[in-house]
């Protein structure tokens, strides 16, 4: 049955994304064409080579947490991991399907749930906070630009931060605070069972103090191992800054009018996309990134909005999700250990 439900998810993301990539097409399609057999292609193969590394960062930063719980834990695992769990993280709602593969994973490759949950979490707690840090950065730096230019999305990206940054501070605070922590199980909680947004509240206020708890222990640990975090923190910073910088880098392969000194401005336009996309249950986004990338990148004219937004998502998006399935396929470590 899940097998199913991921190809299903698969068939939502081919349908919507191309549906909506066709639509901001639209009747260039001649001209679309024509830009891309005049493209770079030194430029296409930098832009698969710096996305590829966002991968091996991907990687890097799991294989720190990896060895402090198996020594002989190697990268090569770690980059089959992480990969993989893009790959589930693309076809599943809310990119909620790569940790529960990620467990897995690490099962087979000697690391036991317990101990596989702490790493995904401390995973998550490093890259929750350089996202936070990332993008507020970035909305400080050009506010002035995205309220005049593009108000309606700025509205969106600004929602979308508040968001990440509530889930980290909430998380943050509940550890370190009993008095917050009761205040989000007992209050807060209380009032979204009353309104019937959550179901069970007995049973979700328990998962909420254990993960909690869970927090509170990484953290500890995380002080205690602080070269282990700033080198996943830098690793994050990489990986935000290559994924953001992939308009730029389709601009530059499809000819269009775009110098280096704009390069901060596509960083700052890609990672709206990005808090937006937070909003979307549509497995991979599908739908919702294109559109958003046709309001944010219009200025590129119909032809280069379209054809970029085209090199984009394939190498932002579709990219990773052909190479993570592959690699899940067709790894031996899990293979083998599927038929024990």
């Amino acid at each position: 049955m899940k097998n199913k439900k991921y190809f299903i998810n698969i068939a939502i993301i081919l349908i919507i994304g191309g549906v909506s990539i066709y639509l901001s097409i639209g009747q260039q399609f001649d001209q679309v064409i024509h830009a891309f057999q005049e493209a770079k292609i030194y430029w296409i193969i930098v832009m698969a080579v710096v996305m590829f590394s966002y991968y091996l960062f991907d990687a890097l930063s799991l294989l720190y947490f990896g060895k402090a719980y198996k020594h002989d834990y190697t990268f090569k695992q770690s980059f089959v991991n992480a990969i993989s769990g893009t790959f589930f993280n693309g076809i599943t709602p809310f990119a909620s399907g790569g940790q529960f593969a990620q467990v897995y994973i690490f099962n087979k490759q000697g690391i036991p749930p317990t101990n596989s949950a702490s790493i995904l979490l401390m995973c998550f707690i490093c890259y929750q906070s350089v996202l936070v840090i990332y993008t507020g950065i970035v909305l400080l730096m050009k506010y002035n630009y995205f309220v005049n230019e593009q108000p309606g999305v700025f509205s969106l990206a600004i929602l979308g931060f508040f968001i990440n940054f509530a889930v980290i501070l909430g998380l943050f605070g509940g550890a370190k605070s009993k008095r917050l922590q009761n205040f989000l199980t007992h209050t807060v909680l209380k009032f979204l069972s009353k309104i019937h947004i959550v179901k069970d509240y007995e049973l979700t206020c328990i998962k909420i103090e254990q993960y909690l708890s869970d927090f509170r222990e990484q953290l500890k640990f995380l002080q205690k191992n602080r070269q282990v975090l700033v080198r996943s923190c830098l690793c994050n910073f990489v990986k935000l800054t290559i994924i953001y910088s992939m308009p730029f880098f389709a601009a530059k392969a499809l000819n269009l009018n775009v110098s280096w000194s704009s390069f901060f401005d596509y960083l700052g336009l890609c990672s709206f996309i990005y808090l937006i996309n937070a909003f979307l249950p549509i497995p991979g986004a599908s739908g919702g990134s294109e559109g958003v990338y046709v309001l944010l990148f219009s200025f590129l004219g119909s032809v280069g909005t379209s054809s970029s937004l085209f090199l984009w998502r394939f190498m932002s998006y579709y990219l990773g999700l052909i190479i993570g399935g592959l690699v899940f396929s067709l790894n031996k470590e899990i293979n083998n250990s599927r038929l024990e």
